[in-house]
C-alpha cells in the first residue's frame, strides 16, 4: 500500500460522518439534545406570546463561505421538530453573501424558539469547512490538512473538516493508537526509565505483538526519538504501519529531521505528521519540510463562525 493510501485509510474517517452511520446519528442526537435543554426551548418566553402562523423563513448568508451542517441539520429538524428544513446548497458547496443556504418551513413559534440552535451548527460547521478549504486552497495539495482531538463539538466539528477538504484524523481515542508524551511520561515512571528514547522502546514493545494490521503513531519531540522510534518499530513487526507525530518543531528543525531520517531509512511506508505553531501565516513554510500532514488544533477549537442570519 502507498503512503497515500495510508494515509485515506487511517487518516480520513469521513465515510462514518453520515448520518445513516448509527453511531454518528447518536452523536448528533445528544449533541442537538444538550444545546435544545440548555437554551430552554420548550419555555421560550418571547416566542410563546407571539401569533402562532405557518410560515417559510429563509437562512440567508451575510458572507461568502463554504456550507456545511446541512446534512446533519437535516436529520435533526426531521427527527426532533416537526418542522422541515429545504436545503438550496449541498455540503461543500460555496455559497455568496445574500445567498439563501436553506429553507425552513412550520409554525413561527416553533421556528423562533429552534431559530438559535440551528444557526448554531451551520454557522459552526461552515466557519470550520471555510477555513479549512482556505488552508487546503493556500497549500494547493502539497500536503494534507487535518483536524486534532480538540473539538468542542467532537465528529461534528471532524466532519466540517472533512467537508471543508482536510482530513479527519481520529475520530476518538478508540479510533487508532497514538503513543504522545504523557504516555511516555507514564512508562517512564512506571518502569523507571532514562529517557523518552527508552519510553518509545516500550511503549512499541508492548504494543506491537498485540496489533495487527494498524497504524501506530508515536509523538517525538527530537531526532533521536524519531531513529528510536523506527528502529524499534522495523525490528519488532512486519505486518502494521509507522507514524512521526513530531510536535512543536520549527519548519528549519523539521525540513533537518526528515532530510537526516530520508539518508538513514526508508521512509516510503512510514507516515509523517507535524503539529504545534502551524497557522495560516506560515503553511507555506510547512510544505518545504518534506513533511505529509500538518495538524491544526485550530481548524475546530477556535475557527471562526460563518455569518449566517434566519429572516422571516
Amino acid at each position: 500500500m502507498n503512503k497515500t493510501s495510508l494515509i485515506f485509510k487511517y487518516f480520513q474517517k469521513k465515510d462514518l460522518l453520515r448520518v445513516k452511520n448509527k453511531e454518528y446519528q447518536k452523536t448528533l442526537s445528544s449533541l442537538f439534545t444538550f444545546l435544545v435543554e440548555n437554551d430552554k426551548v420548550k419555555e421560550d418566553k418571547t416566542g410563546n406570546i407571539v401569533p402562532d402562523k405557518k410560515i417559510t423563513a429563509k437562512v440567508l448568508a451575510r458572507e461568502k463561505g463554504i456550507a456545511a451542517g446541512i446534512e446533519e441539520l437535516c436529520f435533526l429538524i426531521k427527527n426532533f421538530t416537526s418542522l422541515s428544513l429545504k436545503p438550496k446548497i449541498k455540503d461543500g458547496e460555496e455559497f455568496e453573501k445574500d445567498d439563501i443556504i436553506a429553507e425552513i418551513n412550520g409554525g413561527s413559534r416553533e421556528i423562533l424558539a429552534y431559530e438559535r440552535t440551528m444557526l448554531n451548527i451551520l454557522q459552526r460547521a461552515s466557519g470550520i469547512a471555510t477555513q479549512t478549504n482556505r488552508m487546503v486552497t493556500i497549500i494547493n495539495k502539497q500536503i494534507f490538512i487535518a483536524a486534532t482531538r480538540k473539538t468542542p463539538w467532537m465528529t461534528l466539528d471532524k466532519k466540517a473538516v472533512a467537508v471543508g477538504g482536510g482530513l479527519t484524523h481520529r475520530l476518538s481515542l478508540a479510533d487508532g493508537i497514538l503513543v504522545k508524551d504523557n504516555h511516555l511520561e507514564s512508562l517512564r515512571v512506571v518502569h523507571h526509565l532514562k529517557d523518552n528514547t527508552e519510553a518509545i522502546t516500550k511503549a512499541l514493545e508492548m504494543i506491537l505483538p498485540k496489533v495487527k494490521n494498524q497504524l501506530v503513531e508515536v509523538e517525538v519531540k527530537n531526532e533521536n526519538e524519531a531513529i528510536q522510534a523506527i528502529t524499534t518499530f522495523q525490528e519488532g513487526t512486519s505486518n502494521n504501519y509507522l507514524a512521526l507525530l513530531f510536535d512543536n518543531f520549527t519548519p528549519e528543525q523539521l525540513q533537518q529531521t526528515i532530510q537526516k531520517l530520508n539518508k538513514q531509512f526508508d521512509l516510503g511506508n512510514i507516515i509523517t505528521e507535524a503539529s504545534g505553531g502551524i497557522d495560516e501565516g506560515n503553511l507555506l513554510q510547512w510544505t518545504e519540510t518534506g513533511v505529509d500532514i500538518l495538524s491544526l488544533g485550530a481548524l475546530t477549537h477556535s475557527t471562526e463562525a460563518a455569518n449566517l442570519s434566519l429572516e422571516f
